[in-house]
């Protein structure tokens, strides 16, 4: 049975309840949200926030700019708090976190203590048909802004109250003042409210699983939403056209009730995977088994790391691996992806690139003459090309070169790779749950900006990596709209999902898929990699070290190797002909007891294919 002490703290503008429990064990207090520090020695304590005495100073609320909208305190009726933190967005921001409340930690956190977090809100959105929307972030004060949680909120319609558990292991060691507990507020115009905020560090005293934790989810996940329906039938639409197979006799005469099997062997829309060059290239158990695995699961590749600017430069004593990872990867008639000509960052160019800054005409030819090089090394091998990768985040190039190096690197990129597709790259397009950004506004700029300047630009790389601001189907194919109304090709780039729970990253594999499938304007979706061997985020696998399918890669497999695969057998009818639709890309027809095998290509239209018995 637990027991209950109330203690009230008072001081300027704020005071709050803090109820101790011992039905809970081993918990430490961490979190002083109105600045007041206690030492109870106590398994638990629970902070409630008492909002009316809840001014900026304490839960610090903050604007980027006076018009992004306002704070109060507002009287609200619950059982466990009388008031709460009310914020309107009046604007939207150009970052989410532009718009926020937050407080220091006001204690040392450890790396790996285990945490717990709890709060109350409620938001009704600028049209009042939907709720608020929030994420909960743990995070350094400062510096790198490394972040040990983020957990995105969208509030009930209705201004109804729903309360969340949040439960994180902090990622680094914070002295007093070091840490903060975040909540991020500029995603779209609303109101919302917040309060009951509770909050303790458990160290290692106990484990996750003894904690309350509010799954994290997204809308649609379930098996009957209402996307599934539509999506499905944009898939039977605009993935699939007849096929019309006759058979004749050696006098060219109709072969009637002859079993014909009919098997997609190859998608035409791009089902890929970033490559290790390493496991491509090497000798043993674990590197004949990626090549295995690769070549039965995917269609499409891009080179992970070997085509950079720096692993090119910096190692050049691995370019020739590179060389005969492309030269595979063509043997196999596997399309390949080049990243990348042009990453403009000093993080990502060779350290020498900086000092000559100061002589801009000696920089341009230095990058001119990079992406020249490497687009020779790879000539043909290469079908698509990044050949510019996130500006907005990496811009130290353009600040000195201008905004129309841009078109000039598309154009001396398309001088040395003249049949390859050129791609604008970058991450901003599908993330963060879908709502507008700063960055996906810039994304949107800088390639209307590349159009509008007649760039040989052929397409647009978006990127697709998802921690936990997981995006819903309905949103994913919102995005994909924008992006397929500026008229060129679409390929998801770089696809993985980092966020807690094996069933939760599976489900958002299986309707990622499906939504982007679905949509007539993508023609590929590339995972960053598919071995937790070979892996930059091993928890985004679909294969583990043994070589077994994970959940995510179960779903892979179940949808592109099952579902979405034509495999049919059917009897000639009186005519001599089957028909079917079947899911384009290149097939071969067997008929009979392998009498006659034909290859043919079945694009978006009628294929008409004649057979001919011996």
């Amino acid at each position: 049975m637990g027991i209950d002490w109330y203690i009230t703290a008072s001081g300027p503008r704020s005071n709050f309840a803090v109820s101790v429990c011992t039905n809970l064990p081993g918990a430490i207090p961490c979190f002083y949200v109105s600045g007041f520090v206690f030492s109870l020695s106590s398994p638990l304590l629970r902070y409630f926030v008492e909002a009316s005495r809840l001014h900026p100073d304490q839960l610090g609320s903050r604007f980027g700019s006076d018009d992004l909208g306002s704070d109060q305190i507002v009287s609200v009726e619950h059982p466990q708090f009388t008031q709460a933190l009310q914020i309107t967005i009046a604007k939207q921001p150009a970052n989410t976190w532009d718009i926020g409340a937050s407080a220091q930690i006001t204690s040392e956190v450890k790396k790996g203590d285990l945490l717990l977090v709890g709060f109350w809100a409620r938001g009704t959105s600028e049209n009042g048909k939907g709720g608020g929307v929030c994420e909960f972030v743990f995070e350094r004060n400062g510096g790198s802004y490394a972040k040990s949680v983020q957990y995105l909120v969208e509030t009930p319609p209705g201004k109804k109250w729903k309360h969340y558990w949040v439960r994180f292991r902090s990622i680094e060691d914070y002295q007093p003042g070091e840490a903060l507990l975040n909540f991020q507020l500029g995603y779209v115009r609303s109101k919302i409210e917040l309060a009951g905020i509770e909050a303790w560090n458990f160290a290692n005293r106990i484990t996750e699983d003894q904690l309350p934790s509010s799954e994290l989810t997204y809308v649609g996940r379930e098996k009957d939403a209402p996307w599934r329906i539509a999506a499905n039938a944009r898939i039977e639409k605009h993935r699939k056209a007849e096929i019309q197979l006759t058979v004749v006799d050696a006098n060219g005469q109709p072969a009637a009730k002859v079993p014909v099997r009919v098997v997609l062997d190859r998608h035409a829309f791009d089902f890929g995977s970033a490559v290790s060059v390493k496991m491509l290239t090497g000798e043993g158990d674990d590197f004949d088994r990626y090549r295995k695995t690769f070549k039965k699961y995917f269609n499409a590749a891009v080179i992970e790391n070997g085509l950079k600017w720096t692993q090119w430069a910096d190692h050049p004593h691995e370019q020739p691996r590179t060389i005969q990872a492309l030269h595979w990867l063509q043997d196999q008639e596997i399309p390949s992806r080049g990243h990348v000509m042009v990453w403009p960052g000093h993080r990502y160019l060779p350290d020498w690139i900086k000092p000559l800054e100061k002589t801009p005409e000696a920089l341009a030819q230095v990058v001119d003459g990079h992406i020249r090089e490497i687009g020779y090394a790879a000539g043909e091998m290469v079908r698509d090309w990044d050949v510019l990768n996130e500006v907005f985040d990496n811009p130290d190039l353009t600040n000195v070169l201008g905004d129309e190096a841009m078109t000039h690197w598309f154009e001396v990129a398309r001088a040395v790779a003249p049949n390859a597709k050129l791609f604008y790259n970058d991450y901003a397009g599908l993330v963060r749950g879908g709502f507008p950004t700063g960055h996906k506004d810039h994304f949107e700029k800088t390639i209307r900006y590349l159009i509008d300047n007649k760039a040989p630009i052929d397409g647009i790389g978006i990127q697709g990596h998802f921690g936990s601001l997981l995006t819903p189907p309905h949103r994913l194919l919102s995005e994909l709209d924008r992006w397929g109304a500026m008229g060129l090709d679409i390929k998801i780039t770089e696809f993985d999902v980092t966020v807690s729970g094996e069933q939760l990253r599976a489900d958002f594999t299986r309707d990622f898929l499906t939504a982007c499938f679905s949509h007539p304007d993508v023609d590929g979706i590339m995972t960053w990699g598919f071995w937790a061997g070979a892996h930059w985020k091993p928890e985004a696998a679909l294969f583990d070290k043994n070589w077994t399918p994970t959940p995510i890669g179960q779903q892979w497999i179940a949808l592109v190797n099952k579902k979405w695969r034509t495999d049919e057998t059917l009897s000639t009818d009186k005519d001599g002909k089957i028909r079917l639709r079947g899911f384009l890309g290149q097939y071969k027809a067997t008929v009979g007891d392998d009498l006659v095998t034909r290859s043919f290509s079945h694009d978006d239209s009628t294929t008409h294919v004649t057979l001919r018995l011996k």
